[in-house]
C-alpha cells in the first residue's frame, strides 16, 4: 500500500488526484531521478555538476537556487523589515499591528481594513508546529497566512507573498 493510499484511507479517487497534482507540478520523479534504496539499478545517472533548480519549475519560491527576484535572502536587512516593506507598499491601505510571540520566533501581523480585522499573517520557523493561531483565525472566520522564515529552498520571494496576500484579501 502506498503513502498516498494510507494517507488518503484506500481513496482511489483522491490517491489518483494527488498523484497527478504532484507529477504535474515536479514531473514524473520516477523518470527523473534513482531511488536511493535502488543503488545497482542498471540506470547510470551522471552526478549533476551543480544542485538542479526547481525555481522555474515551480513557478514561485521554492527551490535550491535562490530566484532573480527580490527576496528574504537577498533583501538589505532583516526577515521583518522585508516583509514589512511589502507590507507597506503593497498592502499600504490596510493597517497592521504586530506581536511577537513566544520568545520572538513568531511575529504576528494582524491586518484591518474598513470592516475591521481581514487578515492574520504568521512568520515562524520551520520546527515551530504552533496550529492555535491558524485554528482561531478559521473559527472566526478571519484569513490566516503563514510564512516559515528559515525553511531550505523556500525563498519568500516578493511575487509568492504579495500574490498569497492578495488571494485571501481579495476574497
Amino acid at each position: 500500500m502506498s503513502l498516498l493510499s494510507k494517507l488518503l484511507g484506500g481513496d482511489k479517487k483522491a490517491e489518483k488526484a494527488a498523484k497527478d497534482f504532484f507529477t504535474g507540478l515536479l514531473g514524473n520523479p520516477q523518470q527523473n531521478s534513482v531511488s536511493p534504496n535502488n543503488q545497482n539499478s542498471s540506470v547510470n545517472v551522471a552526478p549533476a555538476s551543480r544542485p538542479v533548480s526547481y525555481a522555474s519549475a515551480s513557478g514561485f519560491s521554492w527551490g535550491e537556487d535562490m530566484p532573480n527576484e527580490e527576496n528574504q535572502f537577498n533583501f538589505n536587512g532583516t526577515f521583518t523589515q522585508y516583509f514589512e516593506s511589502i507590507f507597506n507598499s503593497d498592502f499600504s491601505s490596510y493597517r497592521y499591528e504586530k506581536e511577537m510571540l513566544r520568545d520572538g520566533s513568531r511575529i504576528v501581523y494582524t491586518f484591518y481594513g474598513a470592516v475591521g480585522k481581514v487578515l492574520v499573517v504568521e512568520l515562524m520557523p520551520e520546527s515551530c508546529s504552533a496550529y492555535k493561531l491558524r485554528n482561531d483565525c478559521k473559527n472566526s472566520n478571519i484569513a490566516y497566512l503563514r510564512f516559515y522564515y528559515n525553511h531550505h529552498g523556500w525563498w519568500n520571494t516578493r511575487s509568492y507573498v504579495v500574490s498569497r496576500m492578495r488571494s485571501v484579501l481579495k476574497g
